[in-house]
Formats: structure tokens, sequence, C-alpha cells
């Protein structure tokens, strides 16, 4: 049950005061105080909550006027609704008491369903203002508590329009190494690292003009020149109107994080080129075979025009290409007589068992290598194995490492067979072309078979050495 609302009647005359405490009471509604002078009035508004003051004009010593005045000079007072009880109706009278914060007024004689009416409009109005203030200063203290929060938690800054910073919050400067004032006024290019892509800006502000909130990770630069990584969010802020006036920034340092990732993809990339080194070693052949690999399939991924992520991913998944070998047994990886049609079929079983191996994993490097190792014996004209894939059935990256290993197979001396010389090995790409080998992989090798021919040479193979101790 809502709480009863007090009214303060004010007139020099008590029968006036009572009339209107009887037709009001009548409703009980309302909780009636009264004052027979300005004086009293006054003392009376400050000592109770009062919701409305039906106030006569004509009073000794300190009229209505003067009342109304006091009162709504007063920011503690000066909501409270005002209703003149005059028996004034001139024009001059009323424009007077409007100008001095009346609300309303009531001619004497009142008529007492107009009183009833128009105190109801006035306190009920009056009420919804009061709830309305307290859930406004409710949203207010919450939204500063949330802003406090974010604050303490993480890198908060505000931009114009024009991407200049207009607030940067305690976080950002402790990270940035730049104080506040000097944050200040700049644009945030301030801390930009020279290695985030120009892309990644230009999608930034794409989306965020077009009223969108952007996410992403972004690398910064410190005052001293060293790096962090911030996982951002920024919002556009928008008034009434749907117009955005700025852009807030919400950072959180993801630094350990990026390095932690950093760290444990280096140790993926270490294990598949020591597990690619372990299979090629149990077939006596060396540890730089998958590396050449690994850098001859990342070079062609480039030429074919993969991005930088797809040829890295690439480059680091293809020594484990014949990993399935650790499962063949060594009388058959290792004879160096032509293998029987039933030895051939076991040595074909490695593909499969790659795949076996590494298709369980979740980390995109072993995913990748699980394809890699499962097709890269697949022929372009469905002749391969192990399943007999054909043309663009194949995955790029099965595609890719077929010539690479295929290339640097034949340049090397294996337990079967001596190393071919480089035009032969060049003669037999080209006519593979279209059968065993991609048509538009080989015209980009053979137009670029320097390249390759560097790699080689770099990456050559070494007699290794006993040490005697």
């Amino acid at each position: 049950m809502e709480s009863k609302s007090t009214i303060l009647v004010v007139d020099d005359t008590p029968k006036n005061i009572q009339l209107v405490a009887n037709i009001l009471g009548k409703l009980n509604l309302y909780t009636i105080l009264f004052a027979f002078n300005g004086s009293d009035a006054l003392k009376r508004v400050q000592e109770n909550d009062i919701a409305l003051i039906l106030l006569d004009i004509m009073m000794p010593d300190m009229d209505g006027f003067e009342v109304a005045t006091i009162l709504k000079s007063d920011p503690m007072y000066m909501d409270i609704p005002i209703i003149f009880i005059t028996a004034f109706t001139d024009s001059e009278s009323i424009k007077k008491g409007f100008d001095c914060g009346a609300e309303d007024y009531i001619t004497k004689p009142f008529n007492p369903p107009e009183l009833i009416s128009r105190v109801g409009t006035h306190t009920k109005l009056y009420r919804a203002k009061k709830i309305l203030e307290e859930q406004l200063n409710e949203n207010i203290s919450l939204l500063e508590q949330y802003k406090n929060a974010v604050d303490e938690s993480d890198i908060v800054s505000k931009t114009d329009l024009n991407g200049r910073i207009t607030y940067a919050n305690n976080k950002f400067s402790e990270i940035s190494q730049y104080t506040q004032e000097e944050l200040i006024g700049k644009p945030h290019n301030i801390i930009r690292h020279p290695q985030t892509p120009k892309s990644v800006f230009e999608d930034l502000w794409r989306t965020i003009k077009d009223k969108k909130i952007w996410r992403g990770e972004v690398k910064n630069l410190k005052k001293d020149g060293s790096t962090y990584i911030v996982e951002n969010v920024i919002v556009p802020i928008l008034n009434l109107n749907g117009e955005t006036v700025e852009y807030m920034s919400i950072r959180h340092d993801i630094t350990d994080i990026y390095n932690l990732n950093i760290e444990i993809e280096n140790t993926q990339r270490e294990l598949v080129q020591t597990l690619g080194a372990v299979s090629e070693t149990r077939s006596k052949e060396t540890g730089n075979h998958v590396k050449r690999v690994a850098e001859y399939s990342y070079l062609l991924a480039k030429f074919y025009g993969l991005d930088e992520e797809e040829c890295k991913i690439l480059k680091d998944a293809s020594p484990m290409h014949d990993i399935g070998k650790i499962g063949i047994p060594d009388d058959i990886l290792n004879k160096p007589a032509k293998l029987t049609p039933n030895e051939f079929d076991v040595i074909k079983a490695h593909s499969r068992l790659g795949y076996d191996m590494l298709c369980h994993s979740e980390r995109l490097i072993f995913k990748t290598a699980s394809t890699i190792a499962y097709q890269h014996h697949e022929k372009y004209d469905g002749s391969g194995y192990p399943r007999g894939l054909k043309g663009e059935e194949i995955h790029i990256y099965g595609r890719i490492t077929a010539i690479a290993d295929v290339f640097d197979a034949l340049g090397s001396d294996r337990c079967y067979k001596k190393s071919w010389e480089m035009d032969a090995i060049l003669k037999l790409i080209k006519e593979e072309s279209g059968k065993h080998f991609d048509p538009k992989l080989v015209e980009l090798f053979l137009k670029n078979t320097e390249k390759f021919l560097e790699i080689r040479q770099t990456l050559k193979d070494v007699d290794y050495v006993e040490c005697k101790i």
C-alpha cells in the first residue's frame, strides 16, 4: 500500500484551512498539515516531506508570492509543487504567481471537485517525479560503480570521432607507460605497433563507423618500445538520435597468454620436426629431408597464392608427412631390393597410419599434418593411394607436399636407389603435370626452380662424424 502524500495548507484564515481539510480528508489519501503565515509555512517545509503546498496569496508579514519565491530559490525545496489559492483572478496576479514558480492556481471560493482533481494531478506528478529521480540516482550510482569496476579491471579509453583520446584510465597509463596528460588529445596510433597490419585498422574503423562493435587482438607499443598484446572491444556511443558521439575502448591485457601460446606453438613445431626426423631416420634418411620439404612447401604455397597463415601452418605441419612410417616394419621399410606387391601394400599403409595417429588432435598443426600424411601420395589423375582421390578432391596441402616430397626424394640417396641428376628430376616433374601433380603447381615450380635449388643447397645433407671421447 502506498504511503499518504503530505499536503501543507497555508492560509491566515482557519476556516479556509478547515474547509480544505474536510474536502481532502474524506479521500483518505493525504496527510494534511497547516500553517497560518509564511514563516510557519517555511518551518513546516523544513521539518516534513511535503508533496504539495496549497498557498494563500494575501497573508500578513509575508505574502504567498514571497513564500513561493523563497522556496523555489532553494534547491532542496524547489521541486515541491505550489498551487495558489486566491481570490485574485486578474491576469497580472496570475502571471506574478507563475513567475514566482507556482505550478497552478485555484480561485476562491473554490469548487470541491476542482480542488480534488488538481491536488490529485499534482501529487501524482510529484510522486512520479520523485520515483524517476530515485531511479535515475540509482542508475547513476550503478553506472559509476560499473565504471569503477571496469576501470579497476581493464584498460579503458575514450576517443572523439577522429580517434583522438579524450579519456584514459590509470591502467592504460600503467601498461603504455604514458601519463594521462601525454595521452589525452593524442591519436591512438601513439601506441600502434608497426607489425599490426594496416588491414586490421581499416576493418576496425569500417566497423565502428557503421555503429557496430569491433572485437580483435591488437599488438601495441609501450613508451619504451616494448610490446604488449590486448584483446580489444571498441563500442560506438550513440546519443538519443542514434548519432555516434564518441568511441569507448575496453582492452584486456593478454600478453602473458599470447606469449604462452607462442611458446606452445614453438613446442609443437619442434615436436613435429622431431617426429618427422624420427620417421625419416627409421628409413635411414636425414632430418634435413623434412626440413627441406617444409621449406619447399612454404615457398610453393606462397607462389600459389595462399595467405601467410596457411603457408606457415603448411610449413609447420609438412615434416609429419611420413610419420606413419613409424608403424612399418624395418625389414620392409629399409629393404634395398625391389618390394613385392604385398610389401608395397604394407608401405602404402603408412599414409593411413599417419592420418590415424594425428587426426584426433584438436590442434590445427596436427589436424593439418593428418591431412598431409593421408593425401601426399594421392595423384592428380586419381591413380594414387590410399583413396584414389582426383584433381581438387586432393587438398591443396596434399598437392603441394606431393611435389615437394618427390622433388627432394629423387634428389637424395635412399637405401633402394641413388640420387637423380637435376635435369632428370625436372624432366619427370614436367612429364607428370596433370598425372601425378597439379598442373598449376608444376608450372609455378618450374618457373621458380632456382629458388627451390637455393633451399636445397642451404639445407643439403652432411655426413655424420663419429665423436670420440
